[in-house]
């Protein structure tokens, strides 16, 4: 009975280490285009069965680790790295410096909404970034799946501009 609590606790810290880190990753080397609340989800439903079923689990007649977690771990590892996107907010930088693009900055949401670049279900937003081309100043959208550019000039009366009145 020992043997089998100290492997659930072990697959609990396993399962909140995991989505920490998916969490971690996807907000500061994606800056959250990538969406992973689903997968959260699941490893947080998984912990919770797990507590509730506690007792149930602890009295096993054999001490094993149960199949479904390393089946889920597995699974949200990989569908992570298949589906993450393909550029990090970083790369997006350095192409974006390429495209001609000076005094880039940072604002404090990273990532938003384009109606115009391509996206999928878990990468649904592109990376913002602001820039001056030709002393003129830019909201640039880059899509963190292609790399392809969408601009909005600051201060036009686009989407991003009243985004960022209402804020």
């Amino acid at each position: 009975m020992k043997s089998q609590k100290i492997i659930l606790i072990f697959e609990i810290i396993l399962c909140i280490l995991v989505g920490i880190g998916m969490f971690l990753i996807s907000h500061f080397i994606y800056a959250d285009a990538f969406r992973i609340n689903f997968v959260i989800s699941l490893l947080t439903s998984w912990i919770v069965i797990t507590l509730i079923d506690w007792k149930k689990e602890i009295n096993t007649v054999q001490p094993k680790v149960r199949w479904f977690t390393v089946l889920l771990i597995i699974i949200t590892i990989a569908g992570f790295i298949a589906y993450k996107p393909d550029f990090s907010y970083r790369e997006g930088k350095g192409i974006v410096v390429q495209h001609g693009y000076k005094n880039l900055s940072e604002l404090q949401d990273k990532s938003i909404i384009s109606f115009g670049l391509k996206n999928t279900r878990l990468v649904p937003n592109a990376y913002l970034y602001t820039g001056e081309k030709n002393n003129v100043k830019y909201y640039i959208l880059l899509s963190p799946i292609d790399g392809k550019i969408e601009i909005k000039k600051i201060g036009d009366g686009n989407y991003l501009d009243e985004y960022f009145e209402m804020k």
